[in-house]
């Protein structure tokens, strides 16, 4: 299928679903819904389904690696495929 999205597919997030928001601080919730619009790279699809991408930076240093952001797993349809040119 032509938009069918495996791990590694980059994806576009285009909306969040609010069971993953509701529980959230606002400010939180603010985070996550600036990653509305960006495109990111499908890291893992669970086994129900949910398809996990991340948002964020990894910094390394003398004590290890450390990611900032936000990592999650959301439904195929808050997602759209992004095809290369």
């Amino acid at each position: 299928m032509k938009d069918e999205v495996f791990v590694g597919s980059r994806v576009r997030l285009a909306h969040l679903p609010e069971w993953l928001l509701h529980d959230l601080p606002e400010s939180e919730q603010a985070e996550m819904h600036a990653c509305i619009g960006q495109i990111a790279t499908v890291q893992e699809i669970d086994s129900y389904g949910y398809l996990w991408i991340g948002f964020g930076v990894t910094t390394s240093d003398d004590k290890g690696a450390r990611y900032s952001g936000h990592s999650f797993g959301v439904p195929r349809e808050c997602l759209e495929l992004v095809l290369d040119a």
